[in-house]
């Protein structure tokens, strides 16, 4: 029998952060993230936030899991980053995995389009390949947009910016035609959201949370960012050499995404 919830009468059930990782077998890049994230969460933002505690839960899976064991040099890898392993065999992606998201970090583009193609009714905003949201958010907190003062409504449109960024890999040029104050900044006070003592300080971390994934979600279906997408390639059956340079990019994008949204 199911246990009671204990929830007291007329308040909200606390909500739990899902997040997930996907690749196409589940064994080396998504089993990596999901590691390093469990690991950073534990050691790093549950420190700086203590009511995330018990409030997000980190996932992986595969689009196509062919094999039931982890390769060795997953595991010595993650000795080398002295990240702790996780107990798991590897899980194929399903619909209850996929409609309890809250959101979904794949490996590559091409996991995204499969999730998207296979799960047709899922929202394809709560998707993004790692590289892609590390740019987004790495876009939201450039100098040219993060240090602007107050924002008027009034300001008309901005027409082609070009802005650099360094996303750990390389600098990227990301451009847009379609670019607007109205579409970057979406929510009603834009000028509070982007300050760092203002509305976003004043919510809860889990409603800060929530705050800052649909700014990305907004961003993400305006199309203001159109960066040349890079894919974290797959080490399987390759040298440790290769693992090391794949589970360094992870992680780097992974302190980006972490630092933005629990931050």
């Amino acid at each position: 029998m199911a246990e009671k919830d204990k929830t007291p009468k007329g308040q909200k059930k606390s909500r739990i952060i899902n997040i997930n990782f996907v690749c196409s077998g589940n064994t080396c890049r998504s089993y990596i993230a999901e590691a390093i994230a469990t690991y950073f969460l534990k050691t790093i933002y549950f420190k700086r936030k203590p009511n995330l505690k018990d409030r997000v839960n980190i996932g992986s899976a595969g689009t196509d899991v062919l094999f039931t064991e982890i390769p060795v040099n997953t595991f010595r890898v993650l000795d080398i980053f002295e990240i702790p392993n996780i107990k798991f065999k590897p899980t194929s992606i399903d619909s209850l995995i996929i409609k309890s998201s809250d959101l979904i970090i794949t490996m590559a583009i091409s996991h995204k389009i499969n999730i998207i193609s296979r799960f047709i009714n899922t929202d394809k905003r709560k998707i993004f390949s790692l590289l892609e949201l590390s740019n987004i958010i790495l876009y939201i907190e450039s100098e040219n947009i993060y240090k602007r003062g107050t924002i008027e409504r009034t300001t008309p449109a901005i027409k082609k910016p070009t802005i650099n960024i360094n996303i750990k890999n390389g600098i990227k040029d990301i451009t847009s035609s379609k670019f607007s104050k109205k579409t970057l900044f979406p929510l009603q006070q834009p000028d509070k959201i982007f300050n760092r003592s203002g509305l976003l300080n004043q919510l809860s971390t889990i409603d800060n949370f929530f705050q800052k994934l649909r700014i990305i979600k907004d961003m993400g279906s305006e199309s203001i960012i159109k960066p040349q997408i890079i894919d974290i390639e797959d080490p399987f059956g390759r040298s440790i050499d290769k693992y090391i340079e794949v589970a360094k990019l992870i992680k780097e994008n992974i302190i980006t995404i972490f630092d933005y949204l629990f931050g």
